[in-house]
């Protein structure tokens, strides 16, 4: 796939892939000098099909958004420690900061409990020189947009109903996640029939919620401790809609962006010695009224959970299978026997008058 995308950008006047043939061609293109390191003829290469990259698109996708995530949480954390500006540099609050996420956030809970956390956070992400004047409610609506991107980000990291952060763990080392594309889940209240139909109707109509009708990362992990109790194994299933994704990893990023350009500003202020290119990076500019998270995705599932073992002490789970929103889980209790293989039918057609 890197491959095909690095001949392809290689040249924009010149699509290589398309415009060459035979083996003498592809010598110099990034293809050609693949195969030639390892000694095997140019046509050992394979296509990588479509369905293949969106797979990993939404891979991709999920590891961003959470890496851009764990990085305006730990900025947060490491800025929120800093009384004044001449303590330790903010590089090795990161590096010397905790390593579990959930010391992290309670760094940040802690930092911002106060009546003047508010006001505190806005300092991390809105340019001095702005708030001279007070705040305004332009500044206002801008840092609580921002606010609300640390908390979202804080909720994909610590404190899901899913395991989110061990998917991006699993993703991150060694790949152990499978990402599908082949799997269709809707919600129906329409029961099967006796004979083992269902119309199809009951499938496509205003009833029908879609769970699954993205590419899904599915992850095996060990479920969290209940009560101080351990859980067994547990499938945990994430719907990937990589355009929301990344829609929501770039307002994560335009968070720290700001915040990292606040930090900045204060690093280099009143040093008269450096070069003229060592300066603070650009502001990216302040969200005024939005988007904030429910505004990128609101309704839509975020996942599924089935537990897979009992816990290893015995009895029953305590984490029981359901379907989770964003803010919101819904246990699914089965009863009755299961029916695996229905067959769907046409609609019965109205009655004739």
């Amino acid at each position: 796939m890197m491959l095909q995308w690095a001949e392809s950008d290689a040249d924009s006047d010149r699509h290589s892939l398309d415009a060459c043939d035979g083996e003498e061609q592809h010598a110099t293109e990034p293809r050609g000098r693949f195969a030639r390191l390892l000694g095997r003829p140019m046509g050992f290469i394979h296509e990588t099909s479509p369905r293949s990259i969106a797979t990993q698109v939404a891979t991709d996708s999920y590891a961003l958004r959470h890496h851009a995530a764990e990085s305006l949480v730990r900025l947060t954390a490491a800025l929120s420690q800093r009384t004044h500006v001449a303590e330790s540099c903010v590089w090795e609050a990161l590096s010397a900061g905790p390593n579990q996420l959930d010391q992290v956030v309670s760094q940040i809970r802690e930092s911002f409990s106060s009546a003047e956390g508010p006001m505190q956070f806005a300092r991390l992400v809105l340019r001095e020189q702005d708030l001279q004047g007070g705040m305004t409610e332009h500044l206002a609506s801008a840092s609580n947009v921002f606010a609300d991107w640390l908390e979202f980000g804080i909720d994909l990291l610590v404190g899901h109903e899913l395991q989110l952060n061990a998917a991006h763990n699993k993703v991150k080392h060694g790949l152990s996640v499978r990402a599908r594309d082949d799997l269709k889940v809707s919600f129906v209240t329409t029961p099967p029939s006796a004979d083992g139909t269902i119309p199809v109707g009951a499938l496509t109509g205003p009833d029908t919620v879609d769970i699954f009708d993205r590419p899904v990362i599915e992850v095996l992990a060990q479920a969290p401790k209940v009560d101080g109790h351990r859980q067994g194994l547990e499938l945990t299933q994430l719907r990937v809609d990589a355009h929301v994704v990344l829609a929501e990893a770039y307002m994560i990023a335009w968070t720290h962006g700001a915040m990292f350009h606040v930090a900045a500003t204060k690093h280099f202020e009143g040093r008269t010695e450096l070069p003229d290119y060592l300066a603070a990076p650009a502001h990216p500019g302040y969200p005024v009224g939005g988007p904030r998270p429910h505004h990128v995705s609101a309704k839509a599932p975020v996942g599924m959970r089935f537990p897979l073992t009992t816990p290893p002490g015995g009895g029953p789970t305590r984490r029981p299978p359901g379907i989770a929103f964003r803010d919101s889980f819904i246990p699914l209790i089965f009863t009755g026997s299961a029916v695996r293989n229905l067959r769907v039918v046409a609609d019965e057609p109205p009655e004739q008058a």
